[in-house]
């Protein structure tokens, strides 16, 4: 296997191999119970980047949303072909709501800026940003590669406006304390100025 976590080839050989030991084979709860919040939007457009086997599309989608999911390593119903970094520019303030989950742990550390950069161009202005960021704790050789608390405030937080970081209870049991949900907006444009 390709040591280049930025090439579609590793992430192909490595669902084929079935030894992405993130995938829960399944819905995410966190999501789920997210989703199922009066705190998640009634409708809209919702994107996956980084979604790989889709199961959150799919979960999302059973409960009426529009969503979609993108990723260059599966071919899959609902699942567009796309390198995440070129979501924004390929849809620029489409979505409603994104959600992030294993991609931004996933993707070389040093490119999560540009990423994070990615989303933003790619929601809508007062769009909802959800987050569910593991596993947290020190950079090790990944992926998954370690997530910064500080990583929240400097990496998500210089281009969203923050709305809640909490550490979810109903994370799986070997992730419990080890995620933790972001809630974020896209400022106005107006808003958006040096941070």
């Amino acid at each position: 296997m390709t040591d280049d976590v930025s090439s579609s080839g590793y992430w192909r050989q490595l669902y084929a191999e079935e030894s992405a030991g993130w995938d829960l084979d399944g819905p995410c709860p966190v999501l789920e119970e997210f989703a199922d919040s009066p705190r998640a939007p009634q409708t809209g457009l919702v994107a996956f980047p980084g979604c790989g086997q889709a199961h959150d599309v799919y979960a999302w989608r059973a409960r009426g949303y529009d969503a979609i999911g993108f990723d260059f390593a599966v071919d899959l119903p609902h699942v567009e072909k796309l390198d995440v970094f070129d979501l924004g520019r390929v849809y620029p303030d489409r979505f409603d709501v994104i959600v992030e989950y294993t991609c931004f742990c996933a993707i070389d550390p040093v490119r999560r800026g540009a990423y994070v950069e990615a989303l933003l161009a790619a929601l809508k202005p007062g769009g909802l940003v959800v987050a569910l960021l593991f596993p947290m704790g020190e950079y090790v050789e990944g992926p998954p590669f370690g997530v910064l608390e500080s990583e929240i405030e400097a990496i998500w937080g210089t281009v969203f406006d923050l709305v809640s970081v909490e550490t979810p209870v109903s994370s799986v049991q070997p992730r419990l304390g080890r995620e933790r949900l972001v809630l974020a907006t896209k400022p106005a444009p107006a808003a958006r100025g040096p941070r």
